[in-house]
């Protein structure tokens, strides 16, 4: 494992423009926070949503060449974006000119996404014996790196826990500031879906819960203090898809072709939504709507109370990219190598990008741009 080495007047520039746009102020010591597209699903309630006006971003205006096909999505703090691949290396890119700024070199290829807070990132290696790290953005050192085993989930922020899950069926919870093991949860099968965190209610600290899906096929909600389950919810078909929590409900996807809505409070069933095909994708919930792709080739958009069809529309390959929402529009790919925008409200093709290769990661959004990778090694960044 080698330290990054970047570019110092890169990262001074970047301090004087970050300064000078959002108002911050970098300690020569200490935490600092950078505004930006912090994970993957943009909140650690995994909405994927803000509400900002947005214009059609259709012009390219950069694209950075990782040399490799990338799967984990972008995450963007302050002027950076950052973003892992399978060459074993995590990229770190200047979000307006695209300008490489450095890379971590790692033992593994890295298929999952990175979450950061207060200058600090955090990624997983897919394998090996030090597997989740925690990064200094500023000086580009690693902070503490953990034994966990081979991680396949994003990992999720939480106030001042950090939730990842493993291969082997294991939900770990870490103090995010030193890396401290608090308590593990063991699933019967892998763990995919990225953790989402809410209360059951505005009360006490105990009745705050994380949830996350297992490919044994159950949803879960566990106390995030101690890890004691909640509930657990039972699918017909594993559960790859990251659940989103909006007004007390959660939705999740599952590969038995089944969009499900469940009350958080208990876990019970409050509707399923039908699709043709897997669901792999993950769900971004925005006022009345709930979005999400399927291998039937087509994005849906769904009543969040009802589980009414609101609209549909086809793309020309499967739709496992999770989708963003963004204003009044909606972003994601598909593997037929498409970048599509569309009207949220109504589905509505605005523009479409074609890529060099299939899309399956889910884009992120920063201050009117949109930064989405594909299997063709580019990292895209789009704007009006």
């Amino acid at each position: 494992m080698r330290k990054v080495v970047f570019p110092r007047l890169s990262f001074l520039v970047l301090f004087l423009v970050a300064s000078c746009a959002g108002g911050l102020k970098f300690e020569e010591q200490g935490s600092y926070d950078l505004p930006g597209w912090k994970s993957s699903r943009e909140d650690d309630q995994n909405t994927a949503y803000l509400p900002s006006t947005i214009d059609v971003p259709n012009k390219l205006l950069w694209k950075h060449d990782a040399k490799k096909p990338l799967k984990a999505s972008p995450i963007v703090l302050g002027q950076t974006v950052v973003i892992g691949a399978l060459n074993k290396r995590v990229h770190f890119v200047d979000a307006l000119s695209g300008k490489d700024l450095g890379v971590y070199k790692v033992s593994s290829s890295i298929s999952t996404s990175a979450c950061g807070e207060d200058g600090t990132v955090y990624f997983c290696l897919d394998r090996g014996k030090e597997t989740f790290f925690a990064l200094n953005l500023r000086t580009g050192n690693i902070l503490w790196k953990k034994k966990l085993g081979n991680l396949s989930s994003s990992p999720a922020l939480c106030g001042d826990k950090i939730f990842v899950g493993s291969s082997s069926g294991i939900l770990w919870a870490l103090n995010k500031d030193a890396g401290e093991k608090l308590w593990e949860f063991e699933t019967k099968a892998s763990i995919i879906s990225t953790p989402a965190c809410d209360g059951l209610s505005a009360s006490t600290s105990d009745e705050r819960v994380v949830c996350f899906g297992s490919t044994d096929g159950y949803l879960y909600a566990l106390n995030r203090e101690n890890g004691e389950m909640k509930w657990k919810f039972k699918a017909e078909g594993a559960i790859y898809s990251s659940p989103a929590i909006k007004d007390a409900m959660v939705f999740f996807g599952s590969v038995d072709g089944y969009l499900y809505a469940l009350n958080l409070g208990d876990g019970s069933l409050v509707w399923k939504f039908k699709t043709q095909a897997d669901i792999y994708s993950s769900s971004a919930v925005a006022e009345s709507l709930v979005y999400i792709g399927s291998n039937d080739y087509f994005m849906y958009a769904v009543n969040q109370k009802t589980g009414k069809l609101g609209w549909k529309f086809k793309t020309q390959g499967l739709v496992r990219s999770s989708p963003i929402a963004v204003g009044d529009k909606l972003f994601f790919g598909s593997y037929d190598g498409n970048f599509y925008v569309v009207d949220r409200f109504t589905g509505k093709l605005l523009w479409k990008y074609q890529t060099k290769g299939m899309i399956s990661s889910s884009p992120a959004h920063y201050d009117g741009k949109i930064y989405i990778p594909s299997e063709d090694g580019f990292l895209y960044c789009f704007g009006s």
